[in-house]
């Protein structure tokens, strides 16, 4: 994903219910020693109210209190070079279905710092950021006396679908997608650039299970490093494998169709292709004045209307994981 110029930040979810959740935000530093950051969304008692961030406006309670009750936990994980708040769209609709969301800024590979893109230690560090992000929620005693502890999940668009593989128990292997660039140097998949450039050299194995999530969503996610046979064979929770139809940035023998060839005999994979979606569709909505800067990460196959995609498949997910955990 190429990097942005500006941060991204919230806008309210257009399609509001009557009983939906106001949403309440905070930013929460120092999640681990080496200064990983997350944002928090949730159900809010506080009063919201229209806040300037950059050039949305949003509505949300500041450092609002969090509305009684236990809630599920969602872990968003962002794609590489991007935003934790560049799914936002989704995330105020999970809050809106009585989720807490937490978004982790993932180190070196965000869209002020991203260094690490296509490193090794971008691989091995970024399910670790996960398990820490969950960590430190269940730290922060006004927070976690209101997370149900039974009702984890973790959701993935892309790199972080990668991600949220690994700590749902899949295990990586970085010379299965170093073997796959050189011995197909055709393929045009962003991961290879780094093994071409001898950026990527090293080979590790990725194993970062975390027991705690009972539900994992992936949306676009790169599957190259799990060719391995039996990369999967330690992940039994329900998962949700979201595959845009028109993806210009992933080949869909590599990612897609591996996972779903490693997961379809669980009896726990649901599989949907969204039609004419593209790779960045699963990102928000950006105004027009904003198109041309943010360049292919703000674009969509022709006919492809984002802005009502982003109406609703936060509530699709919702759905899924309110049926599933």
């Amino acid at each position: 994903m190429k990097k942005f110029r500006i941060a991204v930040a919230l806008t309210m979810f257009l399609s509001l219910s009557a009983n939906a959740n106001d949403v309440g935000f905070r930013k929460v530093d120092n999640v681990s020693k080496d200064g990983l950051s997350m944002a928090v969304l949730y159900p809010t008692s506080s009063e919201p109210k229209a806040v300037a961030f950059g050039p949305f406006k949003l509505n949300v309670a500041i450092a609002g209190a969090i509305k009684d009750g236990r809630y599920p936990l969602a872990i968003l994980s962002h794609g590489s070079g991007s935003s934790s708040l560049s799914y936002k769209d989704i995330a105020l609709s999970l809050v809106k279905n009585g989720f807490i969301v937490v978004m982790p800024s993932h180190l070196q590979n965000n869209y002020l710092d991203n260094s690490s893109e296509g490193k090794v230690e971008n691989y091995v560090n970024r399910p670790k950021h996960i398990s820490a992000s969950i960590d430190k929620a269940l730290s922060i005693p006004s927070l976690s006396s209101h997370i149900d502890t039974q009702r984890i999940a973790v959701l993935g668009h892309s790199i972080g679908g990668y991600s949220a593989l690994v700590v749902s128990g899949g295990v990586a292997s970085t010379k299965e997608l170093i073997d796959l660039c050189k011995n197909v140097p055709t393929l045009s998949d962003p991961y290879c650039a780094p093994v071409l450039a001898n950026l990527l050299t090293k080979n590790v194995i990725v194993n970062s299970k975390d027991t705690r999530i009972s539900a994992q969503v992936l949306m676009a996610p790169v599957g190259a490093p799990f060719l391995a046979k039996n990369s999967f064979e330690n992940v039994n929770i329900p998962t949700l494998l979201l595959v845009s139809e028109k993806d210009e940035e992933l080949t869909e023998k590599y990612n897609f169709k591996v996972i779903k060839n490693g997961l379809q005999n669980t009896g726990l994979l649901t599989y949907k292709i969204i039609p004419n979606a593209g790779h960045y569709s699963f990102l928000t909505a950006y105004p027009d004045f904003l198109k041309a800067e943010l360049g292919v990460i703000a674009q969509d196959p022709d006919g492809f209307n984002r802005v009502e995609f982003q109406k609703n498949i936060g509530n699709e997910i919702a759905t899924y994981l309110n049926k599933v955990m």
